[in-house]
């Protein structure tokens, strides 16, 4: 069933680098990779994108929050890796951006990259589902 801005309930989808992640946007002027995935928010969710921070299970500090959008980075061995929890309200959109700073960390992200879609999809999906319980669970 398709429903809100051509989400599918349930589904993750691929969707354009969003404009309203501002944070992600500034934070790195010229990526060599980004992408987002979207999924719908279900009633009761939470809409403070703090609380979605666990899609990358602490792995990334938070290094900015600005209205609906948490600001996360980690680097390692030249790559530097953005990540952006956006909520905007009807879904939640997980943002990546990536830039190699030299041939080795280019190499692992040669690697990496193909991983990388499946991985996003996943946390997010797992994430969401988290949350659902959990919003059941509280729900009278």
């Amino acid at each position: 069933m398709v429903t809100v801005m051509g989400m599918v309930k349930g589904k993750v989808l691929a969707v354009p680098f969003p404009e309203g992640a501002r944070l992600i946007r500034e934070a790195l002027d010229r990526p060599d990779y980004r992408d987002a995935y979207a999924m719908e928010l279900l009633p009761g969710m939470p809409r403070d994108p703090a609380a979605w921070t666990g899609i990358l299970r602490d792995a990334f500090p938070v290094v900015g929050r600005q209205g609906g959008e948490v600001l996360m980075k980690v680097s390692a061995s030249g790559l530097d890796a953005w990540a952006s929890i956006l909520v905007d309200g009807e879904r939640v959109i997980l943002c990546s951006a990536v830039k190699t700073n030299g041939w080795r960390s280019k190499a692992y992200w040669c690697v990496v990259r193909w991983v990388h879609p499946f991985m996003a999809r996943l946390m997010i999906v797992r994430t969401h589902r988290t949350l659902a319980d959990v919003t059941s669970a509280s729900s009278p």
